[in-house]
């Protein structure tokens, strides 16, 4: 072999050397690219995953929801905090930034609903602990703001439900107390409230509350509290007449739950209105009917002889009055001095809007050592600011009757009716009314 074929053989040695080495570069140049190609695949995948992770989608809400504060536009930001319980209703952060939006734009009942049904759906406790902080402070602003309700008083029951043992509770529940039944008179049990409803239905609904956590956890500081609202300090207090059983029947729920013998004497008075308002229900049917003569029945009955009687002798219990003691079915007032209690029913003066009232005369009229029985009725008049109005009242007394144009004293009815009008006013009177001799007269 020549030297020339040696280097040619050489050479292509050499030149196969080289085509490998360029392939092994090739091809790890290939593998180094496609690892950082998959490098990079596999980063961006992570962020994606998590940038779509419940997580972030909740607080990107939030934070759009914080953006939408920043600018007043409240409803997108309410909206962006449903969006973001949309994807978990549990989300606690999305119920607090939501409650937060509320309190921004100054609307506080919605944040405490919105933090109560949170805690609902949760069950976290600071939600919970959350919203009864708020509700006490809603309460300290109504009483410090003198404008202390029942609504007040209830935001103090749903914070002693949710927390029994919490001493600011029992302080509010006093200061609300103070302020429902400062002063000599109360109207706030036959009032409405501004939402429509009766304010005693509420305050029974409120005190059932306040029973219900009593026998759960009796605690002698509830208690308190307890007694304290079935009873008020007021030395008035105005009702409704059909709601007398309703207090009777939640004063015997109080006294089976916690009583210390407090309640009795109101019990009692309680029990004697309703007992008085039974007894004349015949009488107010009578009046209401227009036939007035079954009134003579009742007027000699053994139980209105013994009223008449009790009042004249000053020996009634419970029930107030002299001489012209009103009857009425709409309103009783309660009134207490040195714990003691007494009622008396509503007349026109004080109840304009009565349907008609009814007076028993307690007055010691005798004719020949003979007692009168007298009673008397006026009906609402149909229109309060025109005329005529009415008065009928009714005797039972000794008096002269002519027979045969002789005057003789004997018992009789007599049947007056007044009629006023612009002009003055005028009676009608029928003597020995429903009698053989009867007789009539107008002066």
């Amino acid at each position: 072999m020549d030297e020339k074929e040696i280097r040619r053989r050489r050479m292509a040695k050499a030149a196969r050397a080289r085509r490998k080495r360029r392939r092994k570069r090739a091809v790890l140049a290939g593998r180094i690219a496609a690892a950082i190609l998959l490098i990079a695949l596999l980063g961006g995948g992570a962020y994606g995953v998590y940038h779509f992770t419940p997580e972030m989608k909740i607080a990107r809400r939030l934070s759009a929801a914080d953006e939408y504060v920043e600018t007043a536009a409240y409803e997108e930001a309410i909206a962006s905090c449903e969006e973001a319980l949309q994807i978990d209703s549990n989300s606690v952060k999305a119920y607090r930034a939501m409650a937060g939006v509320y309190l921004t734009k100054e609307d506080r009942e919605a944040a405490e609903q919105v933090l109560y049904r949170g805690w609902e759906t949760t069950q976290d406790e600071s939600l919970l602990q959350e919203y009864c902080v708020h509700l006490l402070n809603d309460a300290v602003a109504d009483i410090n703001g003198q404008n202390c309700t029942l609504g007040t008083l209830e935001k103090c029951v749903t914070a002693l439900e949710q927390d029994q043992a919490n001493p600011d509770v029992y302080n509010l529940l006093t200061a609300c107390y103070e302020r429902l039944f400062d002063g000599e008179e109360t109207q706030l049990f036959c009032s409405v409230m501004e939402d429509g409803n009766n304010s005693f239905d509420k305050y029974v609904e409120l005190m059932n509350r306040m029973l219900a956590v009593y026998q759960t956890n009796p605690m002698e500081e509830l208690k308190t509290e307890i007694l304290r609202f079935a009873v008020p300090e007021s030395a008035t207090i105005w009702f409704e007449v059909g709601r007398m059983q309703d207090y009777l029947n939640l004063l015997g729920q109080v006294a089976a739950a916690c009583d210390d013998g407090s309640l009795s004497e109101l019990t009692a008075c309680l029990e004697k209105a309703v007992w008085a308002q039974d007894t004349f229900a015949e009488a107010f049917q009578i009046f209401e009917s227009g036939e007035f003569a079954p009134i003579k029945d009742f007027m000699q009955s053994e139980t209105y002889i013994s009223i008449r009687d009790q009042f004249i002798a000053g020996t009634m219990e419970y029930w107030e009055g002299k001489t012209y003691i009103p009857v009425s079915k709409e309103k009783v007032k309660l009134t207490q001095a040195d714990g003691q209690w007494k009622f008396s029913f509503a007349d026109f003066d004080t109840n304009p809007d009565a349907e008609g009232v009814i007076e028993i005369w307690g007055a010691k009229q005798e004719d020949a050592g003979v007692q009168r029985i007298c009673i008397s009725y006026e009906p609402s008049p149909e229109n309060p600011e025109a005329y005529p109005h009415y008065v009928y009242e009714f005797f039972y007394l000794y008096s002269n009757v002519k027979i045969k144009g002789v005057e003789v004293p004997q018992m009789n009815y007599r049947f007056e009716t007044r009629i006023t009008t612009e002009e003055g006013t005028v009676s009608e009177v029928i003597g020995d009314w429903g009698g053989e001799h009867e007789w009539t007269m107008e002066y």
